[in-house]
């Protein structure tokens, strides 16, 4: 009887020591992070800023219309409406908090060029890499140019 108890024994330490709730939650963050860090990577070496060169559009009227389209279907859950960083999208159990398009100080104001790379490329704070998720050069641009020039101004 006492041989069959051991491993009983053994088997019920190793799931009193194992590791806590915390522990699996925190080295499940590192990996995210990791991975998060791996993906920008690989969008930034994929990042070309001479593709945009190459953009052209038949009127100025359909580029906007392109990029308020592309910025209802993939900004504005996170962005908000009005491009005020406002709409509350959680995800992994914490609210996004966005910059505001609007406010002067915004780093990316002005400069269509890196509005672009940070569509395409994202960032570490949760933005998607949309040029790893496909959205392509025309509407990468369509929607710069819409943050700059539609929710940009008053």
């Amino acid at each position: 009887m006492r041989w069959f108890a051991l491993p009983l024994v053994v088997a019920l330490f190793a799931v009193a020591c194992g590791p806590t709730e915390e522990e699996i939650a925190a080295e499940a963050a590192a990996a995210a992070a990791a991975a998060q860090d791996s993906m920008m990577a690989a969008a930034e070496r994929m990042f070309d800023a001479s593709v945009f060169d190459t953009v052209t559009w038949e009127t100025p009227q359909k580029r906007a219309d392109r990029g308020a389209q592309v910025y209802t279907f993939s900004c504005a859950r996170c962005h908000g409406d009005d491009g005020l960083g406002d709409a509350g999208f959680v995800m992994a159990g914490d609210t996004l908090r966005p910059p505001s398009f609007r406010e002067p100080t915004w780093p990316l104001a002005g400069d269509e060029n890196a509005i672009r790379r940070a569509i395409f490329v994202g960032t570490k704070e949760g933005m998607p890499h949309w040029g790893l998720e496909g959205l392509k050069a025309e509407a990468v641009d369509a929607v710069a140019a819409y943050i700059l020039e539609g929710l940009g101004s008053d």
